[in-house]
């Protein structure tokens, strides 16, 4: 089955200690989402953005552990584009209306080198801090 990965397993090496044997496909882009931090790296719907990560193809029995690695707590299929294509592949997410929450140290570091590894760009994780915060902002005027 098809993965998209945005968080640490876009990297091999991390990918390799979610799911052995996972088949990494390439990069690709999950539509109409955008990254922000509830702790963990996070994909939330947004119509005027994409999210760059990677699509890999991985063993089904391996779903729940790959959601559990990258601390989310839903998985569901989405429209990813590869190149010119577009099609379905599983991702993982946070639970609706979890908190926002900057990341720690460690875990920016760490994403940041999973990132830099899959030759993904480090701005989406920066932007994501600005997205974050917003909806703290947000959270705080409600």
């Amino acid at each position: 089955m098809r993965y998209f990965s945005y968080g640490l397993t876009v990297s091999e090496y991390e990918m390799d200690q979610a799911c052995p044997g996972a088949k990494l496909i390439g990069p690709a882009i999950l539509m109409c989402h955008e990254l922000r931090f509830a702790g963990h790296m996070d994909a939330v719907l947004n119509l005027h953005h994409s999210t760059n990560g990677m699509l890999w193809e991985i063993d089904e029995e391996y779903i729940d552990m790959i959601t559990a690695y990258e601390r989310h707590d839903v998985k569901r299929q989405m429209m990813i584009r590869v190149d010119k294509d577009v099609m379905r592949a599983w991702t993982s997410f946070k639970k609706p209306r979890t908190a926002p929450k900057q990341p720690t140290w460690d875990y920016w570091q760490d994403l940041e080198a999973a990132h830099n590894e899959a030759g993904l760009p480090i701005d989406s994780l920066t932007r994501a801090v600005e997205v974050t915060d917003y909806y703290i902002t947000l959270n705080q005027n409600l």
